[in-house]
């Protein structure tokens, strides 16, 4: 029961991450019905898209780490001991496996928002000078 209770943060973060990826590029998702508001919030500038991929990626370690709570929890709950470290090395993969997926984009988004960053840098510094 905790281990499923636990997995719900988990599997939001993991569709909010999955959403805000579909939607990160294009205009035309900002006219669709229910991604409409992912793509409106997401696109807004590179360093939103960037702090909200960083953010749900700090966040997962948590979740699973909760996901790992959630087991221990229920094998207590049934009077059972801990007695390998199965479900450990289990979740750390899960959580490798979902990492290994997400850090590319978010870094993908960083490098982005510091192109962007440098390039605002530059207009305005032709501006000023002449």
């Amino acid at each position: 029961m905790y281990f499923e209770l636990s997995l719900i943060p988990f599997s939001l973060i993991v569709l909010l991450f999955l959403i805000f990826w579909i939607v990160k590029d294009g205009t035309r998702w900002q006219k669709h019905p229910q991604l409409g508001v992912f793509a409106r919030f997401i696109q807004v500038s590179p360093g939103r898209a960037f702090f909200s991929f960083f953010i749900l990626n700090v966040l997962l370690v948590p979740a699973t780490l909760l996901l790992l709570q959630g087991v221990w929890w229920d094998l207590l709950a049934t009077g059972k001991a801990i007695s390998n470290t199965v479900p450990v090395v289990n979740t750390l993969l899960i959580m490798f496996l979902v990492l290994a997926g997400m850090i590319p984009v978010t870094s993908g988004s960083f490098g982005t928002w510091r192109h962007a960053v440098r390039a605002a840098a530059e207009v305005k510094v032709r501006t000023t000078m002449g």
